[in-house]
């Protein structure tokens, strides 16, 4: 048994350092992170039985339920942390809908919360079996795609690019009262001029800056231009910039701008490197992969209090991007709910 798990842990370790070098653009990293970090665990207990050292697997049990524990409390009170957010978000981004997702995850958290332990819904036992049993199991997998996300979006910034890149894209974000660069965006295209100068220090070769976004309703030039005037501002060459000033969302930003590479190298084979912020290089690095372009991404910083919202916005975006297997999930999830209730009604379960 500790052979095969032992096994099991080498190929998913293989498995994910694979992914991690040749294919990161891919949410499979948590799912694969995370088996992989279960199958250490069930090897280091049947290793601690196979050498007689019972009280030590027993400890490690100990952990695991303490760790578990604290976080179904977590996840229990987590909506004192989402409502503090929103708060905080508000002050300092103003009120919208984009702003307000970690108070709607508190309420959301509040009312589950409420339904679970005080269950103030007096049903028919199919029917509450049936409700208890659809939401138990919704709940638990939303918070399994949450932290394999998560998981995801982490692994993702162990990226670190080799310098020999031809072309650096910096992904739009949105220009401050339509015309200035504000700090979300000013942070990926300094991230973005770093690694520039960064390369050009390393091994004297200068990247191409291809900077990417249109231009929206409310604003008064494209995104692109107003990047590259910053750019400019703070040490890019103009010889070294391009614009691509078409795109309105990121699959747009990767289409487009592989197009405008493609054009200007003459040639498909190129060296590219992506910027964003560090929350949103995992669904650019899937879209880019969509869009035929071979690129992985590096990540700008975010302030903290702006990141739940954005985590939110990116989960939700993700699972947009694969509605047909979540909604088979939730279909099998009903199917199993609708068993159970009618079970519960004929008084077996």
């Amino acid at each position: 048994m500790v052979a095969l798990t032992g096994v099991v842990f080498a190929v998913l370790t293989v498995a994910l350092g694979t992914y991690l070098i040749k294919n990161r653009n891919t949410s499979v990293l948590g799912w694969l992170a995370n088996l992989d970090l279960l199958a250490l665990l069930a090897l280091l207990v049947q290793l601690f039985e196979v050498f007689g050292e019972k009280y030590n697997a027993l400890v490690i049990a100990v952990a695991v339920a303490i760790v578990g524990l604290a976080v179904i409390l977590g996840l229990i009170l987590s909506f004192i942390f989402w409502f503090i957010n929103a708060i905080v978000v508000w002050r300092k981004e103003g009120y919208s809908l984009s702003g307000s997702l970690t108070l709607i995850v508190g309420i959301g958290v509040v009312l589950i919360d409420v339904l679970i332990f005080f269950n103030p819904i007096d049903l028919p036992t199919p029917i509450q079996a049936f409700v208890m049993t659809f939401l138990t199991m919704l709940i638990a997998y939303i918070l399994l795609t949450v932290w394999n996300t998560l998981s995801s979006m982490l692994l993702y910034q162990l990226y670190f690019p080799r310098s020999n890149k031809d072309y650096i894209i910096v992904l739009g974000a949105g220009l401050v009262d339509g015309h200035k660069v504000g700090r979300l965006l000013g942070g990926r295209i300094n991230k973005g001029i770093a690694f520039y100068n960064h390369q050009i220090h390393r091994t004297n070769k200068r990247a191409k800056l291809v900077f990417s976004g249109g231009q929206g309703g409310d604003e008064l030039l494209p995104e692109s231009i107003a990047m590259r005037d910053y750019a400019l501002e703070h040490g890019a060459r103009g010889a070294d910039t391009l614009i691509e000033d078409q795109s309105v969302n990121t699959f747009q930003n990767m289409k487009f701008s592989k197009a405008l590479i493609d054009k200007d190298a003459g040639s498909t084979n190129h060296r590219i490197v992506f910027v964003t912020s560090n929350y949103h290089t995992l669904r650019a690095g899937i879209l880019s992969r969509e869009v035929g372009m071979h690129a992985f991404g590096i990540g700008s910083k975010t302030p903290f209090y702006y990141l739940p919202n954005a985590v939110i916005r990116e989960y939700l975006a993700l699972v947009v991007m694969h509605k047909k297997f979540h909604l088979v999930m939730l279909g099998l999830m009903l199917v199993a709910s609708v068993i159970v209730g009618v079970l519960a009604g004929l008084g077996i379960a």
